[in-house]
């Protein structure tokens, strides 16, 4: 495999560009499962780990239920309208449960208004508890508080799943949690999904790959407020001597090497240049550089199939004593089928 610039230029320093770039992009695409920690603007597998969750405490503007064994009057059963987290068609929802003031608080029969805001739901059945017997309403009183709904407490799911939408967060969310919670990856998903976390100038870029064993590197804890970011996967072009000119999207599951997209091509022409096929590939740095591979080698073994990445443009030229051989071909046919004869020389 030879690569060249495009100007034609064999300098060291862009072959040497070129194959670490070819090697980095097919491998950042299809090799196991990592967190990206090299690339700027990615967070370090530590920080992207360790995220670390608190005890969910009540807000304004969340929905909690309160219920009260043996006293249905302090049983919060009302329908309370919300805009659902999930809900994306901007309708209103409804919810049972009684909605959190601006300055978390509550109004409940015999207590009245009850400041329940910072208070996890634990800890607010028991305040409850304890107002209730205090106050001489209740001589056991059994609280059970739940939250319900909150229009903050969300991580927010952007691009190729199934369906889009803010994920309630009221629990220790993971990575593949919100995604299924999304209806799973759409065919075109990428497998570099980002990560935003509030607080955090950096992204956290997950590289996704097919082995099972190693999703507890990719499946990160997620944290109310993270935004996933999960791109469409690219295309490579195949042009020049296949059957079918196109562009062919990227698998998400395994790799689209130039075999194969020869062979979602529909295949070589006759006329095609085995030896001189060129991957034109650009370069971070908005630089475009040549990869020249011998096909011929690629299927006897002597050379391995490449990997191409995004946005590749593969390349199979025309061989010129082929390509006038099949016109001469087509030409001697035609002569035949119109009772012409060709003599020759």
């Amino acid at each position: 495999m030879n690569l060249r610039s495009m100007g034609g230029m064999r300098a060291m320093v862009g072959v040497s560009w070129g194959v670490i770039f070819g090697a980095a992009a097919a491998a950042g695409q299809f090799a196991g499962p990592a967190i990206s920690g090299s690339t700027a603007g990615s967070s370090s597998p530590v920080s992207a780990l360790k995220a670390q969750y608190s005890d969910v405490t009540i807000m304004p503007g969340d929905v909690i239920s309160i219920t009260t064994y043996g006293a249905p009057e302090l049983t919060t059963s009302t329908a309370t309208s919300i805009d659902a987290p999930g809900n994306t068609s901007g309708s209103s929802g409804s919810v049972n449960g009684i909605k959190v003031g601006a300055e978390g608080e509550i109004v409940l029969p015999y207590l009245g208004v009850v400041k329940l805001a910072g208070m996890t739901p634990s800890e607010a059945a028991v305040y409850l508890e304890r107002e209730l017997k205090d106050k001489g309403i209740l001589v056991d009183p059994q609280v059970t508080v739940s939250l319900v709904d909150s229009p903050t407490r969300v991580i927010t799911v952007l691009g190729e799943v199934q369906k889009p939408a803010p994920v309630p967060a009221f629990g220790q969310l993971r990575l593949l949690d919100v995604i299924s919670a999304c209806g799973g990856f759409t065919p075109l998903a990428s497998h570099t999904i980002t990560v935003r976390r509030q607080g955090d100038p950096n992204p956290i870029t997950i590289l996704l790959g097919s082995d099972p064993k190693s999703t507890d590197e990719t499946n990160i804890p997620l944290m109310a407020g993270d935004t996933v970011i999960v791109p469409k996967v690219g295309s490579v072009f195949v042009v020049g001597q296949v059957k079918t000119p196109s562009a062919i999207p990227l698998s998400s599951n395994s790799p689209v090497t130039v075999m194969r997209a020869i062979a979602m091509a529909g295949g070589l022409n006759f006329g095609a240049a085995l030896s001189k096929v060129v991957i034109i590939r650009k370069t971070p740095d908005d630089q475009h550089v040549e990869i020249q591979m011998d096909l011929k080698k690629v299927m006897s073994g002597k050379e391995r199939d490449v990997a191409l990445a995004s946005d590749d443009v593969l390349l199979v030229p025309a061989n010129g004593f082929k390509a006038g051989m099949a016109a001469g071909g087509a030409g001697v046919a035609s002569g035949v089928t119109s009772g012409l004869v060709y003599r020759i020389p």
